[in-house]
């Protein structure tokens, strides 16, 4: 299923991807707080050591995080007739 589909013949975004950028924000903050929890409120992202590795991982378990909304965004979707 496509977010933006149009007469011009392009697909646009699909609508799992759309959900997940959508969820983007709160998906950091559930990180956010998550890490906090853990670090007692010490910097959990992107801090000033530059470990791109480190940080590889804090983007992908946003992203994983996100993804995980808009799947149940998506079950939701077509539990109540939307899809």
């Amino acid at each position: 299923m496509r977010a933006f589909p149009n007469m011009t013949g392009e697909k646009g975004m699909d609508l799992r991807d759309y959900f997940a950028a959508k969820a983007m924000p709160l998906a950091m903050k559930w990180v956010e707080h998550n890490y906090s929890q853990v670090l007692d409120g010490n910097d959990w992202m992107w801090d000033e050591k530059g470990d791109e590795e480190e940080d590889e991982n804090d983007a992908g378990e946003i992203a994983a995080v996100a993804y995980l909304i808009a799947d149940a965004m998506m079950a939701a979707r077509e539990k109540n007739g939307g899809g």
